[in-house]
């Protein structure tokens, strides 16, 4: 919608962000969407990439910028649970209702609570809705919920035999539900791929990521499906990353030494990863140099920078902050870093196939509840997200009790090579303009070059419709 000069409104995002809000001040007024489409087709703002946006994303995968900037010159993100204020044609974020903080008052008296508060974020879903069932925690936690109200419709992805299909039909069983089992190749066509980024809007930094939830939207738009129900944010909530688990002990320890020492012992037996690559992963997640050497490939040779100069970014020490304390880490994976590009994901897929998405583990009444949880519940046992695993007896315990990491952004098809759709994205595209060192494309691994093919085809797709090159 276009808000002119002389008008005042106040737009509002929720807290969490479940849907993207967008705008762009123009000569006149400001142009306010939930798609940057809906600001493009206005005709008013033209669609220029922004080329700090595109460094900061190619070197190390930055999807989320700060001072709410975006991939795109001169617009910008309403972060989530604030209000967008227009006035005299001009545009101000104040915060309306930001996160609630972590209190730590409950403990395991509160799971028949939650349990309930859980039942009633499904509640009332109509006949047309179904369920994403993965073979992971989260999307077994709803499906279990949701069929102590009903019986729920669920999709299950995964290649026949393959470990999380198979968790996941088991789920299904033990709740007396028939999954829909859509077939779908195990490799992905570089077509494929270029229709999905389209989509999108914006480039995605995990190598084809979002493909199974795509190819599952779109099995069940045709089949009659209007609500596409999921497990989302259900590790940014229950603070499951692994890189959460460190801090959180430290936070305890410091008030309850003997109960951290427990808690990192019984961790320590079952790691949710092998002991060095627990090590590299919580590094990434907390030390923005320690991201950029991870997630660089062979991406910053390219672009003619050093590790340090990326690291030393704005853009990439604000998605990759350093973060050493448990609560500013809760607070940056659920309104600024994990959560909130993935729900533009998801937002976008339904959309796009004309579904209605709905995430029940953070509809209000969970969030503020989980968010009043001891740490020592938390993570009872030494366990990533101890609470879920106790919630529902009736999913299998081998489901309840995986401590490997699993869901569909873990379980995508294989990808093409992509090394020479990348050389010929640099020589067809604005992507040329920040590539330095073209041969450097030579070296790149699969992340890296991930990251270039996806940005070049949201360009060359922009190109061919008459937009920016």
């Amino acid at each position: 919608m276009r808000i002119p000069g002389g008008e005042e409104a106040v737009v509002s995002r929720d807290r969490l962000g479940l849907e993207p809000l967008v705008y762009a001040p123009f000569d006149g007024g400001v142009a306010v969407g939930k798609t940057y489409d809906d600001l493009f087709s206005t005709g008013l703002i033209p669609k220029r990439w922004r080329r700090d946006a595109m460094t900061d994303f190619l070197a190390a995968g930055v999807v989320v910028f700060p001072e709410g900037e975006t991939f795109f010159e001169g617009v910008f993100e309403v972060p989530p649970g604030c209000d967008l204020r227009l006035s005299s044609g001009k545009a101000v974020v104040a915060a309306r209702d930001l996160l609630p903080d972590a209190t730590e008052e409950f403990g395991a008296e509160a799971l028949p609570r939650l349990r309930e508060r859980l039942a009633d974020a499904v509640d009332g879903i109509g006949q047309d809705a179904a369920l994403c069932l993965s073979g992971g925690l989260d999307s077994s936690s709803v499906a279990a919920a949701w069929a102590r109200r009903g019986k729920p419709r669920c999709f299950i992805y995964g290649a026949p035999g393959s470990e999380d299909r198979e968790a996941a039909r088991e789920t299904a069983e033990a709740l007396g539900l028939r999954p829909d089992l859509p077939e779908f190749g195990e490799t992905a066509g570089l077509d494929e791929l270029r229709r999905m980024l389209r989509v999108l809007e914006i480039p995605t930094h995990i190598p084809g990521a979002p493909l199974p939830q795509f190819r599952l939207m779109e099995s069940m738009a045709r089949s009659g499906v209007r609500t596409v129900v999921s497990g989302q944010g259900g590790d940014e909530l229950f603070c499951g990353y692994p890189w959460h688990f460190p801090p959180a002990m430290e936070k305890l320890r410091a008030r309850d030494p003997a109960a951290a020492a427990r808690l990192e012992s019984l961790h320590e037996a079952k790691p949710p990863f092998p002991v060095l690559d627990l090590r590299i992963v919580r590094r990434c997640f907390t030390r923005t140099s320690s991201w950029v050497a991870f997630s660089d490939g062979g991406a910053c040779d390219a672009l003619g920078l050093t590790r340090e100069e990326a690291a030393a970014r704005d853009g990439v020490r604000f998605f990759a902050a350093d973060l050493g304390d448990w609560d500013r880490l809760r607070r940056q994976g659920l309104t600024v870093r994990s959560l909130r590009y993935l729900l533009h994901y998801d937002c976008r897929l339904a959309n796009h196939f004309g579904l209605k998405g709905r995430a029940p583990l953070l509809d209000d009444g969970v969030v503020d509840l989980v968010s009043r949880f001891r740490l020592d519940f938390l993570y009872g046992e030494g366990l990533l997200k101890y609470p879920l695993r106790r919630l529902f007896p009736e999913v299998p315990e081998r489901v309840r009790f995986q401590t490997r990491k699993t869901g569909f952004w873990h379980s995508g098809p294989s990808l093409p090579d992509l090394r020479p759709e990348v050389r010929r994205l640099i020589a067809a595209t604005r992507l040329g303009d920040v590539v330095v060192r073209p041969e450097a494309v030579e070296r790149m691994n699969a992340g890296a070059l991930w990251r270039f093919f996806a940005a070049g085809t949201l360009m060359e797709a922009d190109s061919q419709s008459g937009g920016p090159r």
